[in-house]
């Protein structure tokens, strides 16, 4: 588990998530973003995929659908921010959104490789 470069990636993914949760939580109290706790709900599922190592399929398709409602947040958070004019956080919350996305992207990339990996040893046997 430990040893799979993918691990690396979802933990970053999930420290950045966290942190991101943190930075913005008082920031966006009046958004629907943070009142679902979208970042903090992100950071914990990325947290325990990791767990799942022997389910790559699983942890693939939860990275898919990660990487797909960070799009729709950060979509929706430069949005926001753009007007509210808050310039100095335009640039700051969607670097760290992107940033999260590109190790969630290196870490389903990772896992795809792996299984393909896994199959090609299995057709070998």
């Amino acid at each position: 588990m430990i040893q799979r470069i993918q691990t690396v990636y979802l933990f970053l993914s999930s420290f950045l998530s966290f942190f991101i949760y943190k930075y913005t939580f008082k920031l966006l109290e009046n958004t629907i973003i943070s009142k679902s706790h979208f970042f903090l709900i992100s950071s914990i599922i990325l947290f325990f995929i990791i767990f799942f190592y022997k389910k790559r399929g699983f942890q693939s398709l939860v990275c898919l659908l990660l990487i797909i409602s960070n799009l729709v947040v950060f979509l929706f958070i430069t949005y926001n921010l753009l007007n509210k004019m808050y310039i100095d956080l335009v640039y700051t919350i969607p670097f760290l959104i992107i940033i999260k996305q590109f190790f969630i992207f290196l870490a389903r990339r990772s896992i795809i490789r792996d299984e393909k990996l896994i199959r090609s040893i299995d057709r070998l046997r």
